[in-house]
């Protein structure tokens, strides 16, 4: 197989040797980086069921690195040889190779196993990863004199760097939604697309929320927010988007403008809201307000003023539940 050396007459025989060392020896790690890393994405508590897919591919890793390091210093040939034109694979090639495609399978089970301890956003580029690495080797295999597998590696964690970060550019790292920069590009695309695909913006706001704040701390506070974003994302459509607007307000914007049925599921997320198992349950009612608005080309309003407007709309609702408490508290 031919290399840097044939294409310089074999007056760079060290670097050639050099970088056929780097490369045998250090890759496997690329695969130990990989499966570390999705690790970063899974929630799961299980810790020692997680690891009994890391060390697997770590022992790989390291004890390849000292087979490979053995065979260079000892010139066995037990992977390669490299000579003046060139290289040829050596005797372990085949045996590597298929340690290499069970260090994929292995990635690819765990993500199987915690893909729901992975956030969705996540799920299909983190599973592309360990299938385009394995077709890279087996290209390698079959055309030996193109660099597939290296390519295919980093091809792969190029589009799940990329992909995380456009996605955590719009993600909510506390509640799983999307944040307001989400929410404003996903309202400019609704009404852009509005006189085809009409679409409704819904505000939802928790009631007292600093109440919660000011009386259990800020860590119960965060998990009222999960806890709703949660219902909020069960509640409606996955092609709808949920996400939080700004502190303990969300916003909606769907494809359901049928008001019936928008206030069937309002009137879901409230019920569940009430029934929502937190850790003062019982303590403080918990429920929400919200305003809702469907979009039309009549309203003439760009996407802060509607916004605005279905802002106003929950603060009427939430008016009304201010004044509501009080007449009880007066009663009482």
């Amino acid at each position: 197989m031919r290399d840097i050396v044939s294409l310089s007459d074999g007056n760079y025989m060290f670097l050639s040797k050099l970088s056929n060392y780097l490369i045998y020896a250090l890759d496997p790690f690329s695969f130990l980086f990989a499966i570390k890393y999705i690790d970063s994405f899974v929630t799961s508590e299980d810790k020692e069921g997680r690891t009994a897919y890391i060390n697997p591919i770590m022992i790989y890793a390291i004890f390849n690195c000292i087979l490979v390091s053995l065979d260079a210093f000892l010139s066995k040939g037990w992977f390669y040889t490299s000579f003046k034109n060139g290289y040829e694979r050596g005797s372990l090639y085949m045996l590597r190779l298929l340690v290499q495609i069970l260090s994929c399978a292995i990635i690819f089970a765990f993500i199987t196993v915690y893909k729901n301890h992975i956030h969705k956003w996540y799920v299909a580029p983190i599973q592309a990863l360990p299938i385009i690495v394995v077709t890279g080797e087996i290209l390698q295999y079959f055309i030996p004199y193109i660099n597939f597998a290296y390519a295919s590696s980093v091809f792969a964690f190029m589009v799940l760097f990329i992909y995380v970060q456009r996605r955590d550019i719009h993600m909510d790292y506390l509640t799983g939604t999307v944040n307001r920069r989400g929410i404003d590009a996903a309202l400019r695309r609704a009404i852009v697309e509005s006189e085809t695909n009409p679409f409704c913006a819904i505000m939802v706001d928790i009631d007292y929320f600093k109440q919660i704040n000011d009386n259990f701390g800020h860590k119960v506070g965060d998990e009222v927010l999960e806890g709703i974003a949660a219902i909020l994302l069960d509640t409606f459509d996955k092609k709808d988007v949920v996400g939080r607007y700004g502190g303990d307000e969300f916003c909606i914007i769907t494809h359901i403008t049928d008001e019936a049925e928008i206030d069937k599921k309002i009137m879901k997320v409230k019920k569940l809201v009430e029934d929502f198992e937190w850790s003062n349950k019982g303590k403080l009612d918990l429920s929400v307000s919200a305003g809702i608005a469907v979009y039309s080309k009549e309203m003439d309003m760009h996407d802060k003023d509607f916004m605005s407007f279905v802002d106003s709309r929950m603060y009427e609702e939430k008016a009304i539940h201010h004044l509501s408490k009080q007449v009880k508290v007066a009663a009482n």
